[in-house]
Order: C-alpha cells, then structure tokens, then sequence
C-alpha cells in the first residue's frame, strides 16, 4: 500500500488522497480493519465535512522525467 496526498491550491480545504493497493482483497481488509474504522470516525468528527471514495484499476500508464544532463 503506497498513498499520497495533495491539497488543493484553489479551494481552502479540499484535498485529495491517493493510495495504491496491491489488490482488492487488499482494500477490503483494510475496510474491515479496526483502525480504518477509527481513522474514519476521527475524520468524520474532526476533519471532513464531505468525503467521496472511488476505487479504480490502472488500464494504462504513462510517464516522463527530464535528465538533468538533457537540459
């Protein structure tokens, strides 16, 4: 599990997290898990106001990163 979070520069208070899982049967156990239910009531009570979950596969990915020799 790899997660990272970014806040938003245009809305006060918004952010997004993204976590990585290895499969699904990965983000069920941690669904179930004791300290998932806590972390949720704590954000339910303390951080968030709203909150939204989408759960998605990676069909394709693509990426580039400058050399710094190549500048």
């Amino acid at each position: 599990m790899s997660i990272e979070r970014f806040q938003s520069l245009a809305t006060e208070g918004k952010m997004l997290s993204l976590s990585w899982w290895e499969n699904e049967y990965a983000v069920l156990q941690w669904k179930n898990h004791v300290l998932h239910a806590k972390a949720q009531q704590e954000g339910r009570e303390s951080i968030f106001d709203f909150y939204k979950i989408s759960i998605a596969h990676i069909t394709r990915e693509y990426s580039f990163k400058k050399d710094k020799d190549n500048v």
